[in-house]
């Protein structure tokens, strides 16, 4: 045992104190490893409120040649996005704690989440996920309809999907740092989206490729199990590495963050 010995007993180099943080794939990866059971846990959690949407939507393809079926398909698809909408706010609100480095008590932290944005988050996952269908839905039957491409129609369609994805996630991440109307939330991702376009379109990109690579390339017998391996949960960790940076130059989370504690210990000592 004298050669492994040495090992375990032999200081490392450890982590200099000026260390720069990482960045891009580094940073990426330093997550995944150091925190990938927890991501996969709450990855499964997202699952789960999604599961009644899936099934709708699987419902009205299979039946979509009967416009009574399709139309309660669009109700229940309707009622089974409001979950789904604070599902995806908790996410991103847990995810973002990781790629701050700041401690997460997961069952904790989403059940916290919940309760406090489950409001405007039904009202803003019921619209996000029913513009979405409506642009996959006009996708599919012009791709498979028309009888020869137009290039500007595909350009629209590409960008309202590219606008919606990047108008959701800021309004997310909005709902979980600032106290304002849902209107006000939406008119600042707008701003957002144009004033801070070289990290906005790369997140909004990145989420567009990883989803048609789901659709395209990857059996659908296949899909369940690369979801569950924690896609949605990885996707949104890239996601807020590229727009936390936007959150923090916009409004100064950390510092109004910083302000409330110290006003609560104030508090305390009095």
């Amino acid at each position: 045992m004298g050669f492994f010995s040495n090992m375990y007993t032999k200081e490392g180099p450890g982590v200099r104190k000026d260390q720069p943080p990482k960045k891009g794939a580094a940073r990426f990866f330093e997550i995944l490893f150091r925190d990938y059971g927890h991501l996969l846990k709450l990855n499964f959690l997202f699952l789960l409120c999604c599961l009644p949407m899936l099934i709708v939507v699987l419902f009205g393809i299979v039946f979509r040649q009967y416009l009574g079926m399709l139309l309660i398909a669009a109700v229940l698809f309707l009622l089974c996005s409001m979950p789904v909408g604070i599902a995806m706010t908790c996410l991103h609100g847990l995810t973002v704690k990781t790629v701050r480095d700041e401690p997460c008590f997961l069952w904790h932290e989403f059940k916290k989440c919940w309760k406090t944005n489950w409001r405007q988050s039904i009202f803003a996952g019921m619209l996000f996920c029913t513009l979405l269908a409506m642009e996959c839905i006009a996708a599919w039957y012009y791709f498979f309809t028309a009888t020869e491409s137009n290039l500007l129609l595909i350009a629209f369609v590409s960008f309202s999907v590219l606008m919606l994805v990047v108008c959701w996630l800021f309004t997310t991440l909005q709902m979980l740092f600032l106290d304002m109307p849902l209107a006000g939330m939406l008119r600042n991702s707008l701003l957002i989206l144009f004033g801070y376009a070289k990290r906005t379109l790369p997140a909004g990109l990145i989420t567009i490729a990883v989803l048609l690579c789901l659709l395209l390339l990857v059996p659908l017998p296949l899909v369940p199990p690369v979801l569950l391996l924690g896609v949605p949960a990885l996707l949104a960790v890239i996601c807020d590495m590229w727009a936390w940076p936007v959150m923090e130059q916009a409004f100064h989370i950390s510092e109004q963050q910083a302000a409330r504690r110290a006003e609560r210990e104030a508090g305390k000592g009095f």
